[in-house]
């Protein structure tokens, strides 16, 4: 009998255990349907301290609907307004929620712009690293890469334009991971054959058509490098860097000059081989070129770039006539001799005019006596016979 009000009383204790956890539970989530939001705290976060979006303009889009302080909590769809926020052009991430004290928490995340575009047409807007396009801003303008001649304007690119667009940030991620580049890349002209570089020193354009940038932006380095503090780069109206293992360079008022790090050591001892040679063989056709042409001092220089150094070489003066000043002096050579031949034959022909000139006595001399005198006295004895 007494073991079994002992297990009454047992069962009634978790009975009533039970009952009271129930009752606290339900009363903590009647406080909590009852609560109210007691404000909102804003978190915008970024790659820079300037940001394209504001508490202000957050707070405006949360509070669409009406002023969410004041609201009870149960009625506040937190999924809702994240995806409200996200449909915001700037916005990358966002995420709400309570805390303790009934305060809303919103924790804001910012796209990043890497470059900006100007269109054929003339409009301009963003691309973060996605190829998103993010509109401009009147309170801001990003320090980012600016690429011209952007086919397009609609919002859905054909397959050429998209590809386009995912170059554009290939090549503005890389300029924007070096400090150097950052601040020497100007713009960059879009091009049928790739892209064109305008740099914020030097009037000139560094052709760098597709793909691998980090290697050709390691031969412009390397031609600055060596260049820049001997002739400076004012003096250069184009640097192509777009083939592989070369740099051509185009003087201001002159032609193109191929540079061809692999073979241009080679060359340069050719050439210099070749120097010897003609200097072993002056002395042997020196007749030969006064009859043909005159030697013109043309000095030249070579530029030599390599993967790891890049030398500026010059030759030895080389003799080289132009055809035309040949020619000319050929001609006039050859006038020369015919001068001299005929001042050779005046004065033969002079010199056999004073012979003439001084024989014709001798022969006048031989042909009188043909024709005899006859003395007076002998005429005079004629009547007598």
């Amino acid at each position: 009998m007494q073991q079994l009000w002992t297990n009454r009383g047992r069962g009634f204790f978790w009975l009533l255990l039970t009952t009271g956890s129930l009752v606290l539970l339900v009363a903590a989530f009647k406080k909590k349907e009852s609560d109210q939001c007691a404000g909102i705290n804003i978190e915008i976060s970024g790659p820079n301290d300037h940001f394209f979006v504001s508490e202000k303009e957050v707070l405006s889009i949360l509070n669409q609907d009406g002023n969410l302080k004041g609201l009870a909590v149960e009625n506040i769809k937190l999924r809702e307004l994240e995806d409200r926020l996200e449909n915001d052009s700037w916005i990358e991430n966002a995420e709400l929620f309570f805390d303790n004290n009934q305060v809303l928490q919103v924790k804001v995340e910012e796209k990043e712009p890497v470059a900006r575009l100007f269109t054929v047409s003339g409009n301009s807007f963003y691309i973060d690293s996605a190829c998103n396009r993010l509109p401009l801003s009147n309170k801001l303008s990003a320090r980012v890469p600016m690429f011209t001649n952007f086919p397009s304007d609609r919002k859905r690119l054909a397959r050429p334009d998209s590809q386009l667009m995912a170059s554009v940030k290939e090549l503005a991620l890389f300029i924007q991971s070096d400090k150097l580049w950052n601040a020497q890349v100007a713009q960059v002209d879009i091009t049928p054959q790739g892209f064109e570089m305008i740099p914020t020193i030097g009037n000139h354009v560094v052709v760098l058509g597709k793909d691998d940038y980090q290697q050709k932006f390691d031969r412009l380095f390397s031609f600055y490098k060596q260049v820049w503090p001997k002739v400076g780069l004012e003096a250069y109206e184009k640097i192509d860097v777009q083939f592989k293992g070369q740099v051509i360079t185009t003087k201001k008022g002159a032609g193109g000059l191929r540079i061809d790090s692999a073979g241009a050591r080679e060359a340069i001892q050719t050439l210099l081989a070749e120097s010897k040679k003609q200097v072993e063989q002056a002395s042997l056709q020196q007749d030969k070129q006064a009859t043909t042409h005159a030697p013109v001092n043309n000095q030249t220089s070579t530029t030599v770039i390599t993967s790891e150094k890049l030398e500026v070489k010059k030759e030895e003066p080389r003799k080289v006539e132009p055809k035309k000043e040949e020619a000319k002096k050929v001609e006039a050579k050859k006038e020369d001799v015919k001068k001299i031949e005929v001042k050779k034959t005046a004065t033969t022909t002079a010199k056999t005019e004073v012979k003439k000139a001084e024989s014709k006595p001798v022969i006048k001399a031989t042909t009188k006596p043909e024709e005899k005198k006859v003395p007076k006295a002998v005429m005079q004895k004629k009547p007598g016979r």
